[in-house]
Parts: C-alpha cells; structure tokens; sequence
C-alpha cells in the first residue's frame, strides 16, 4: 500500500519538475508556437453607474384662501345694481304692503339721488365756461338770430375767398332736364362770390338755354376721370390737380355754398382765424389727439383729467 502512495507521490512531484522546467525555457513551449508571449489581460474599468439626482418634492400649491366680496355700500349705486332688481321681483311676486313699501322707497331714493346728481350738473355747466354749452352756440332766442347772420356772413366770406383760389366745372347736357334748372342757380352763385366757371358737355355745344358768354368745352374724359354718372354735377378744381366733385344731380344756392365751403376746407383753402369763424361750431372741440394726450396723462397721474381737459379745451377756442 505504501508502494502505491508512493508511486503516486513520485509521478505528481516529476509532473510538477517538467511544468516548471518548460516555465523557466520558452523555447520548449512548443505547443504555443512562435508567439509564445502571453499578454496579462488587460483589468475592465469597472462600469460606472450614473447617479440619478434626487428629484426634488413637489410641494403641493398654496391654496389661496378667497374671502368673502365685499358688500357695496348701502344705497349706493353699486347697491342699486344688485338689490333695486331683487325688491322688485319681491314687491312684483309677493306683492305685500311691506314688499311694495321697500320698493317704493327705494325708488323714491334713487330718484333723489339722480336728483342731486342733475343739480350739480347743471351748476357747472353754469359756472364754468369751458362746460357751458351756450358759449359755442346760444341757445337765447334773442342771441340766437344775431348769432346765425354773424355766422353766415362769415361763410359767405370764406366761400369768397375759396373763389381766389378755385373754380368750378359744371358738367351738362342739352338733354337733361334739371340741368336747366341748376344752371341759373350756378350762374347766381359764381357772380355773387366770384367764381369762374367752365361748363362741359358731352359734345362741345352750347344748350339751347344757356345764356350770355358762358365758357361751354367738351367732354374729353374728365366725367370719366371723375366718374359723372348723374347730370347737373358740379366739381370744384383747385389747381393744379385738386379737384372734388360736390354733387351729381340738382342743389339749391344755399347747399351749394356749403358744399363748396367744405370741400374747400378739406383741399386747405381756408385757414387760420377765417376757419375758425367759418366754423364755429367746432370751437372748443377736443381733437382725438387732444383726447388721447388726456389720457396718457391721466396714466401718470388719476387726478388730471381735470386739469388736462381744461388745458386742451381752451387751446380749442
């Protein structure tokens, strides 16, 4: 037994001689060939684990506490808005004495507060000339009369001198009718505020109602410039190329004037004081610039519409 033990022993011990002779002379590891060498492999990074942040807790919203609408004050028009309606629908659907009651009293204090609200606006209206209407136009009889003929003489002499600067064109036709009939009316206006007119009819020929030296030309395109669809028409021309038709059909003296003071107007042929007399209808009248310059100032400041107002309002007379 102990033979065999020991056989063993010896085998293992001339396994391990050989392992370590062929360790010791590459040239005897056959087996790896050429390339003997034996590379260490090389250590693996260890993976890196992305650290996930911890996400922060959302924190519940605040919750805002509403607190109750503030009542209007009793009586006031706030309170009248709400409560007037309901003391109505409870007179009207429960038609006590006491339901009635409230609501006639209620009604009796409204009125009252109108009232007082009337009164004032009238005392200012009174007292302060900016706010009093009169002062643009009077509403006396007495001042009224006198006020209309200052007023039309001074149209009558800013038509005159529109005259200086324009004319008319009066486009006819032998064949029209009213055309008869708007003539003398032209001829009246152009000699009492001096203006020259040219009359154009469609062929060149004078009507056979057209009195005196009336200068007649044709037609050569200017009713299809101004687009003359009706016969009497008549344009006012300013040179050198301003030209506004006033009416296409019949108009008595006094519309045309006006028409014609318009329109003149709106080409810059009247200005300065003479505008102003001519139209003083438009005294005191803000302008919409004026209006919006009131109301950048009342942005910076909430007590200026008073004072802004009064400011541009007088600039206006």
């Amino acid at each position: 037994m102990k033979k065999i033990f020991l056989s063993v022993a010896i085998a293992t011990i001339a396994a391990s001689a050989v392992q370590a002779q062929q360790a010791g002379d590459p040239f005897k590891k056959t087996e790896e060939g050429w390339f003997w060498y034996q590379v260490d492999p090389e250590p693996k990074e260890p993976l890196k684990v992305e650290e996930v942040p911890p996400q922060p807790k959302k924190q519940a919203p605040a919750v805002i506490q509403l607190g109750k609408p503030k009542k209007p004050e009793a009586l006031s028009v706030d309170w009248f808005q709400t409560e007037y309606p309901r003391l109505l629908n409870n007179a009207v659907d429960n038609p006590t004495d006491e339901n009635v009651q409230a609501y006639r009293y209620a009604t009796r204090v409204m009125l009252d507060k109108a009232s007082n609200f009337t009164r004032t606006f009238q005392r200012q209206s009174l007292l302060d000339p900016l706010l009093d209407e009169s002062v643009r136009s009077p509403f006396s009889s007495a001042m009224r009369g006198s006020y209309q003929r200052w007023s039309l003489e001074q149209k009558r002499k800013a038509t005159e001198a529109i005259s200086k600067k324009a004319g008319l064109w009066v486009f006819l036709d032998d064949k029209c009718h009213f055309c008869s009939l708007q003539y003398p009316i032209v001829e009246r206006t152009a000699k009492e505020r001096g203006f020259e007119v040219i009359y154009i009819t469609p062929d060149g020929e004078r009507p056979s109602w057209l009195m005196g030296k009336s200068d007649v030309r044709k037609d050569d395109g200017q009713g299809r410039h101004l687009k003359i669809q009706v016969r009497p028409a008549v344009a006012l021309v300013a040179p050198p190329d301003n030209i506004t038709v006033i009416t296409q059909g019949m108009l008595s003296q006094d519309l045309l004037e006006e028409r014609i003071l318009i329109a003149g107007d709106a080409a810059g042929l009247v200005t300065g004081q003479a505008r102003k007399d001519a139209f003083p209808e438009e005294r005191g009248i803000l302008t919409t610039e004026d209006i919006k310059e009131i109301g950048r100032a009342l942005e910076k400041d909430p007590k200026a519409i008073v004072p802004s107002a009064q400011d541009k309002i007088q600039k206006r007379y």
